[in-house]
């Protein structure tokens, strides 16, 4: 069935389905580039030999990771967003 557009309440709770479609993945994604990123200050901040031997390769996998897992949800909503509309 397709959201119905038409009025400004239609709008609004299309717009707050479409803020619920992934959301755990995007909290994912985005909770793992956070802590890269902190990652990334821990390890330019740090003068100890294992600061970038261990926490860098952590931390760009964490900052992969995390992006991935971003576009997954955004490609998920997308198709979600799709099929609504077409019906």
């Amino acid at each position: 069935m397709r959201p119905d557009l038409a009025t400004p309440e239609g709008r609004r709770a299309y717009t707050a389905e479409l803020r619920g479609v992934a959301r755990g993945w995007r909290y994912t994604g985005l909770g793992l580039v956070t802590l890269g990123a902190i990652g990334l200050v821990a390890v330019a901040r740090t003068d100890a030999p294992w600061g970038a031997g261990v926490l860098g390769p952590a931390t760009i996998g964490a900052l992969v990771a995390g992006w991935a897992i971003i576009i997954v949800a955004i490609v998920k909503r997308t198709r979600y967003h799709r099929r609504r509309i077409a019906g």
